[in-house]
């Protein structure tokens, strides 16, 4: 990933930042929305991070991979906001993301690992007894693999798996429904893919993929609008970003219609993207969330029925919230939940099912994962907007 991130000079890098600048109204310091309740031990330089409720307990458990010792670490949940201690699986070389899906339809979720320097796939089967199984299965999608997500984008009920290549390609990789996958296709994209998600953008009932665009060329985010079958029709590029590296689902205007944000952390920025209804989006003002923003979870934190963001920032190390306002713009200044060294991985969920949406965060420089519960507070929202239509 270091050769996709752009160093600007510093000049430039501020002349991409968000307009308003903060006011020292805006600088007030506010309420935590989180507490940190547990810290947990993981392998070298854990990044990616994906919650599910892997054994179907009811509780949601945690997988991170460990990027510099080949591993990922299984964490199962105890439903009370901790966890069991780490099972480690022995990935390959250079562990870059995890894409989620029940794979063989057994009604266990398996897990598909990318790996960057091996530049292969490897399938690990749910064995529904709290672990699981590497098929010894190698999957080559295509030249240096980046990231990966699943989706049935052939509507045959059987996930299928999206990776974005570096040079300009995005390869599906057709689901046998056995754990296995037949030979990737791929498409030529406007610009060098980096992050992926799958959504139904335009209310169509097929599953789409949302394109990061960042590295030279291009850049913005890119549509492949499907239609069922496993084919897909390339939209006009987007304004996503400075340099967008991740890209997540938000419906930050509450219209119904799945939007976009990404990270740029070369800018330190954020961009929404906001869906138009009809196979466009309109891009917004970028907006800071804090320094080098690596990972995007999207919830309702504050109860308030608004989508909001949560942001892990690398070289501040903090967590940063920042509270939705319901039309598309997030307020300012986001809260920082400060945590262990170069937060990486970032997911939300129920981790203590009392109805609050928590975090967890994987913290690379200290080898730990930090799950931080939701406090029980009710008014915590700002008054300043942040971002404006552009």
């Amino acid at each position: 990933m270091k050769q996709l991130t752009v160093c600007l000079l510093a000049a430039l890098t501020l002349s991409f930042l968000m307009g308003c600048p903060p006011t020292s109204q805006s600088k007030k310091k506010l309420q935590p929305l989180f507490r940190i309740t547990s810290v947990l031990d993981t392998g070298q330089e854990p990044s990616f991070l994906v919650t599910e409720d892997f054994n179907l307990d009811g509780n949601l458990d945690l997988v991170v991979l460990n990027s510099a010792e080949d591993t990922f670490s299984f964490f199962q949940g105890n439903g009370d906001g901790s966890f069991q201690d780490q099972v480690q699986y022995k990935t390959g070389a250079g562990p870059i993301c995890i894409a989620v899906a029940d794979f063989n339809g057994d009604g266990f979720k398996d897990i598909a690992e990318l790996n960057y320097r091996d530049q292969n796939i490897q399938i690990f089967m749910n064995t529904g007894r709290g672990g699981f199984r590497n098929t010894g299965k190698i999957i080559k999608p295509g030249r240096i693999p980046i990231n990966l997500t699943a989706g049935d984008f052939n509507e045959d009920g059987y996930p299928d798996l999206a990776v974005s290549l570096r040079y300009y390609k995005v390869a599906i990789l057709f689901g046998r429904g056995t754990g296995k996958f037949k030979d990737p296709v791929t498409i030529q994209v406007k610009g060098q893919p980096t992050g992926l998600v799958v959504g139904d953008y335009n209310h169509d009932q097929h599953v789409d993929v949302a394109v990061a665009l960042a590295g030279s060329g291009n850049v913005g985010v890119e549509i492949l609008w499907g239609n069922g079958k496993g084919e897909f029709e390339q939209s006009q590029l987007f304004k996503g970003g400075g340099q967008p590296l991740t890209i997540a689902n938000v419906d930050a205007n509450n219209d119904g219609f799945t939007d976009l944000v990404t990270s740029s952390n070369s800018l330190h920025a954020m961009t929404m993207i906001l869906n138009n209804k009809d196979k466009t989006f309109t891009t917004l003002r970028d907006f800071s969330a804090g320094e080098f923003p690596k990972f995007v979870a999207v919830a309702d934190f504050t109860g308030d029925g608004i989508a909001d963001l949560a942001v892990s920032n690398a070289t501040k190390d903090t967590v940063a919230v920042t509270q939705g306002r319901g039309d598309g713009t997030f307020m300012y200044p986001p809260i920082d939940h400060y945590v262990d060294e170069y937060p990486q991985g970032l997911v939300t969920g129920d981790f203590n099912k009392d109805g609050r949406m928590d975090l967890a965060v994987s913290c690379r420089d200290k080898n730990l994962l930090t799950v931080m519960l939701r406090k029980n507070i009710r008014k915590t929202r700002p008054a300043t907007p942040q971002s404006a239509p552009s």
